[in-house]
Parts: C-alpha cells; sequence; structure tokens
C-alpha cells in the first residue's frame, strides 16, 4: 500500500465519487456516486484504508499516548496524521476535519455501511409515507455536552444551513429535498421527486447545536475549536502532535460507553506506524501490515487481532466511448483473459478475494444478490475462451502480437495514481495477463490530481478505479451506472467516468428509486446485476478491504466477520457504534 502520509476526514474515501486526493486511511471504496456522496464519504473511509504514517516520538514514551502506560480505560487510535495544515479543526461539515469529530457528532441514524443496516442516534426511527415524503422520529431527552436540549429545531436549522451555504452541502441535499418542516417530536423531508434510497443520506447527515452555529457568520471556514457536540465524546486536550477526546457524561447513551479517553497521537509514515503497532503502541489501528500474523498477532497472540472486510470494488474502468472498448465481444475478452484471483493475491498480499462482477459487496450485501447468477457472479480465468472469442470478433495474432480487424497492433494504457502501490501491482499483472493475449498495455502512473482529472474528462483508455461500500446496492450501483452521471469525452462526468449509457439501466434505476416495496426493489437490483455481469460496464477485479487492527487487552465487544455491526475503522461514523459496543475485558 502507499506510504504517503494524509489525515482521513469525513469527506474522503471512495475512490470513484468527487475524485480530489482521498485521505491515506481511506482508500478504495468511494462509491462514484457525487449525489450520494455523504454516504460514500462514510462507505468508502473503509476501503483500502491504505494506512497514513507512523506516531512521532514525542506521543510516546511516558505521556498519555503509550500503549503500555495508558490507562485501562484509554484507548489510543492510530489513525490521524499530525499536518499542521489540519490545526485544530473539529467542522464536521469541513474536508478538513480532524478524525475525532466523527466521535463527537451524531448523525439522526447511523448507517451500516457493511450491509445498509440502520441504527436509531438522534432519531430513534423513519418512515416513507409515499416515495417522496420521508419522516423521522426525533430522540426525546437527549442533550448538548454543555448540557441544553437537543430539539428538532437543531435538526431544522442543520438542514436550513446546509441549504443557505451550499459549499457545506457535499451531498447534494438541497438538489433532492424540497422543504423540511417540525411537528412536535416528527421532522419531515419532502423531495422534489421520489427518492427512497436518498434516506441513508439524510439519515446519516450529523446535526448540529443551533445555539452554538446560530452565531457563525461562515460555517464553511469555521474550525470550531470548541465543539459543543452530541455524541459519547468530547474535546479534552488539543496540539498538532497529539489531542484527545474525552467521555461526554451528557451523551444520551453515555452508560453504554467504557472507553472514558481517545487518543490521537500524529502519524507520518506507515512504516514507522507498522513498528509501533507491533510494540503496542496502539489500541486500535487501520494500517496495512505486509504480514499481519508475523508482524501484529504474534507479539500478543491472546489480545491482537485483525479483520479486513470488503469495503468496495476495485475495477478496471474501460472507457467505453472509444474503440476497442466499446465492443461487448473485446470487453468479454479482456474479462475471461484476467485472473482475478491472482490480481488479488499479488496486489494486497493475500488479505482480499476477488469480486463478484454483479457489482455487489459480497459477503456485506449477500441478501442482495441473484442466485441465478453462476459461482456469485464471480468471473472463471479462461485464457482460451478469451482468445477464441477474439478470433471469432476478427482479431489476429502476428508475431505474437494481437491485430484489431482493421490490421492494427491493440495496445492501450492502464491509468493509476502514483503512490497507491498495490493498485500499481495489480496494474503490472493485468499488464502481463493481457500480454499472453498479444494486447501490449503500458501502465501509467500519474499524480491522483491528474489522475482524476482523467477520469472525469475521459481522457483515458482504462484506468483502476473503486466504487462501493455505501451499504446499499442502488448507491453503489447508481454513480457507476447512471447516465445523468456521465458526460461527453472533454466534459467533466461526476461518477460515471466509463460513460456508460442505457436508457433501460436507467429505467432500472428509476424503478429502485420509487418504490418503497422491498420485492420490487430486489427485482430491479437483481437485473441491475445482470448488466454488471452481462454487459460488463466495468470489469470488477477484487474487493478493497477496510483496515482494522484491534487489542482485546483492555476492551472487547470489536465488530468481527461473526458480528459485523459495524466496519472496524476509526474513521467516518463507525466509531459511534463501536465506542457503544465495546466493553472491559475481563
Amino acid at each position: 500500500m502507499t506510504d504517503t502520509a494524509a489525515a482521513v476526514t469525513e469527506t474522503g474515501r471512495y475512490r470513484g465519487a468527487a475524485p480530489s486526493e482521498p485521505p491515506c486511511a481511506a482508500r478504495a471504496g468511494r462509491t462514484g456516486t457525487a449525489r450520494y456522496k455523504a454516504v460514500a464519504v462514510t462507505a468508502s473511509l473503509s476501503l483500502l484504508a491504505a494506512a497514513c504514517g507512523s506516531t512521532t516520538s514525542a506521543a510516546h514514551g511516558s505521556g498519555p499516548g503509550s500503549g503500555a502506560k495508558a490507562a485501562s480505560t484509554t484507548l489510543v487510535v492510530g489513525a490521524d496524521n499530525g499536518s499542521p495544515t489540519l490545526a485544530d479543526n473539529f467542522n464536521p461539515f469541513s474536508p478538513n476535519a480532524r478524525i475525532g469529530t466523527s466521535y463527537m457528532y451524531e448523525p439522526l441514524q447511523y448507517v451500516n455501511t457493511l450491509n445498509g443496516s440502520y441504527s436509531p442516534m438522534l432519531a430513534t426511527s423513519h418512515r416513507f409515507v409515499n416515495p417522496t415524503t420521508l419522516q423521522f422520529t426525533i430522540r426525546s431527552g437527549a442533550r448538548w455536552s454543555d448540557g441544553k436540549p437537543i430539539t428538532p429545531s437543531d435538526v431544522l436549522f442543520t438542514f436550513d444551513m446546509l441549504k443557505k451555504f451550499p459549499a457545506l452541502d457535499s451531498a447534494g441535499i438541497w438538489k433532492h429535498v424540497s422543504s423540511v418542516t417540525a411537528s412536535g417530536n416528527t421532522v419531515t423531508f419532502v423531495f422534489s421527486a421520489p427518492d427512497v434510497p436518498f434516506a441513508q443520506v439524510i439519515a446519516s447527515t450529523v446535526i448540529l447545536p443551533q445555539h452554538v452555529w446560530s452565531s457563525v457568520s461562515d460555517p464553511a471556514t469555521f474550525t470550531n475549536t470548541s465543539p459543543v457536540v452530541s455524541g459519547p465524546f468530547k474535546l479534552g486536550t488539543f496540539n498538532p502532535n497529539q489531542y484527545t477526546l474525552v467521555k461526554n457524561p451528557q451523551c444520551w447513551q453515555a452508560s453504554k460507553v467504557a472507553v472514558t479517553k481517545v487518543v490521537f497521537p500524529a502519524l507520518t509514515g506507515n512504516q514507522t506506524s507498522q513498528l509501533e503497532l507491533a510494540r503496542g503502541q496502539y489500541s486500535w489501528a487501520t494500517l496495512f501490515v505486509p504480514n499481519i500474523n508475523q508482524d501484529w498477532v504474534s507479539k500478543a497472540p491472546q489480545y491482537n487481532h485483525y479483520w479486513f472486510p470488503p469495503g468496495g470494488t476495485i475495477s478496471l474502468y474501460m472507457n467505453l466511448a472509444k474503440a476497442p472498448f466499446d465492443s461487448l465481444a473485446f470487453r468479454k475478452a479482456l474479462s475471461y483473459g484476467l485472473d482475478r484471483s491472482s490480481i488479488a493475491a499479488k496486489a494486497e498480499n493475500g488479505y482480499v478475494h476477488q469480486a463478484s462482477q454483479s457489482g455487489i459487496l459480497l459477503p456485506n450485501l449477500s441478501r442482495w444478490l441473484d442466485p441465478s447468477l453462476p459461482n456469485s457472479g464471480k468471473v472463471s480465468y479462461d485464457p482460451a475462451k478469451a482468445k477464441a472469442m477474439l478470433a471469432s470478433a476478427g482479431y489476429k495474432l502476428s508475431g505474437g502480437k494481437l491485430l484489431s480487424p482493421s490490421g492494427q497492433p491493440v495496445r492501450f494504457s492502464i491509468l493509476t495514481p502514483s503512490g497507491f502501490s498495490d493498485w500499481l501491482q495489480a496494474a503490472q499483472v493485468i499488464e502481463q495477463e493481457l500480454a499472453k493475449l498479444g494486447i501490449t498495455v503500458t501502465v501509467s502512473t500519474p499524480q491522483y490530481a491528474g489522475y482524476s482529472s482523467a477520469l472525469q474528462n475521459g481522457q483515458f483508455d482504462t484506468a483502476l478505479g473503486g466504487f462501493g461500500g455505501s451499504g446499499s446496492p442502488y448507491i453503489d450501483l447508481h454513480g457507476l451506472l447512471a447516465s445523468s452521471l456521465s458526460a461527453p469525452v472533454g466534459q467533466s462526468a461526476p461518477s460515471n467516468y466509463e460513460r456508460w449509457q442505457s436508457s433501460s439501466t436507467d429505467a432500472l434505476l428509476h424503478t429502485v428509486a420509487t418504490t418503497t416495496d422491498p420485492a420490487a426493489q430486489k427485482a430491479a437490483i437483481y437485473k441491475l446485476e445482470g448488466v454488471m455481469y452481462h454487459q460488463l460496464p466495468v470489469l470488477a477485479l477484487f474487493y478493497g478491504a477496510t483496515w482494522g487492527e484491534y487489542s482485546t487487552k483492555n476492551f472487547v465487544g470489536w465488530p468481527t466477520a461473526s458480528n459485523p455491526y459495524a466496519p472496524p475503522a476509526p474513521y467516518g461514523e463507525a466509531p459511534l457504534a463501536i465506542m457503544t459496543h465495546l466493553r472491559p475485558a475481563g
């Protein structure tokens, strides 16, 4: 994985959505949908969480950052970096907010990005009156950390603020919502058009205290250095090398929170952080470790554990607006010519598996998988079939090189961002495997800004990219396939970078968006999986992992494969769920 140091933020993490440089610990599951960016953000902070830096020496030793010295109720988290440009920014709507911000602010409901399940937060429930009218019941008796009550007025204020300051509305809420009103403890959202899956975006929006933020002249630049919060933690101390959160006794679920302090030492490099993880200096981390069993688990096998669930799908994006990728026969040949299991093993050290071509994240969303798809939608490696399909389509081999039906050598490039060493490894394996078909592939590694621009504007042949990880098959597939999110080559596409255009696909997406009938939704999702499997708009390769290492020395109750109540990620909204599940060991 890359060793580039960067901070994970609430708005970073899914390659495919708005492709600004993602935080290093939040790398690969960007759901490619600008429309659902807030969800993708929280969701895709879980994919290639390719670890950030290392803790500075000042954060350890005899100080509170030392794993060996820390009190049993203190959690030391390896996830934030010490960039001075971030300073003490705890504005939950800022792209530069510190990771600890998400431990302090709560949304209406917590949405588990592994499976899409909802849990109560500041709202106890939600329901659709009809496909354009969504109601949330706001919790009674909850209080802000300064003791003032949390009310529906705070909810109205928050959404009105997003309308007044569009720069904060990264999810595009007011492009889909026409009004927000309150009556008693019920807050009602009216959509401008039926959009049932958009409930997840509304539910995931964090709520602010009106009595604090109403006096802020510019919420977009406000750094919120003395945050008043609703969540399980509030700000303790801060300096650029280390900051702490302390338990918020006013939180409505404070009785469920066993951790009394969370320490965020500054990280500066992945390799140093790996060493500090091995030394037991972190209770919880999100690091790529090449040999996790030897370098982490074996140091204290009774305590040291990890779980790397799928957080998104890493795929080969093909520019469908240009030959030969506009040919389904050619795309099918490429698909059969790729040994996805080998690509996954070499790129990610065997930690992840081949992805389903259905576009469904497995096993997370197994309940949505069309049972008629062979082998759960996984495409078998069959180079002989690939060669036969190419020959049938008029391609010929000459001197070991594949020639197109017009007699031109078949060659193209694969883009992957500079510094993404795992994706580079995958691209190099693809280059080697397609060479066996006579195809000449060149791997190009521009800086992330150049890579992003090329995808958005369609100035590429093929590129590695990620989608998925929201917990919703609709959100994942909408960003990838919706014609409205594409654009002609040379113009910026919000997310449909491969330029897939299909009225029948759009009709299926419309069906899911406009019905509250689960059976009708599932039937349409099955057909969308058929589009992915049979038409190959992108080639799904392998799942990007959510890296999560944790110690059970002081706390148990961590999310696991057998109890996947949240991703094991110390960023995004997952900590809100995890902090209320942890309990003292022993």
